[in-house]
């Protein structure tokens, strides 16, 4: 199924990898707020940051993996907006 939404996306160009909810939501608001669109990806592995962990008083590391794409005649654009301040 990957391949085929791969193959027939207008949105193939990766311009950011994330790890965690929280620096995903981050990059993608500077998306946002620069009139970027994009599509994202996501991978979970292991156990999220959602529960606490066995003696109930940290949460568990976010190890969640975001790949975010855009088009190509956005790859600038998008570079711009990540990196901006």
């Amino acid at each position: 199924m990957n391949f085929f939404l791969t193959l027939f996306s207008k949105y193939k160009c990766l311009v950011y990898t994330a790890f965690g909810h929280e620096r995903y939501l981050q990059i993608v608001h500077k998306l946002s707020a620069h009139g970027v669109k994009f599509r994202t990806r996501s991978y979970s592995y292991g156990r999220s940051h959602l529960g606490a962990d066995s003696a109930g008083m940290f949460p568990r590391e976010d190890r969640t993996q975001y790949d975010i794409y855009v088009k190509k005649e956005d790859e600038h654009t998008a570079h711009m907006a990540i990196h901006s301040k």
